[in-house]
């Protein structure tokens, strides 16, 4: 029986519960996040479905969560931060109560 949600490869899901546990090594985290990104997001695979444009768009939708996991794993963290302060700039204060509305 297969089970259609697990790795191909077992050493990729040992990897996986390992990093969701805290207990992943360096080599098993490094494991995990490219089994995540590129098997189970498949993030640059191609999306298209030529059977089922509901499928092509869940597909579209996994490959959209592996391409926002690269994106934090890359970006500068200086970057977050500046772009943390330009946020909070421009909040403002509104009406009596105080609340901060940005």
């Amino acid at each position: 029986m297969t089970i259609s949600f697990l790795p191909k490869d077992i050493a990729d899901g040992y990897a996986i519960q390992a990093l969701s546990r805290g207990i992943a090594n360096e080599a098993q985290q490094k494991r995990a996040m490219k089994c995540i990104i590129e098997e189970v997001c498949g993030t640059y695979s191609m999306t298209f479905d030529p059977k089922s444009d509901r499928e092509s768009c869940f597909n579209e939708g996994k490959r959209h969560v592996g391409r926002v996991l690269v994106g934090i794993a890359n970006i500068s963290l200086g970057t977050v931060q500046e772009a943390e302060k330009r946020i909070e700039k421009r909040k403002i204060v509104v009406n009596t109560k105080g609340k901060s509305h940005g």
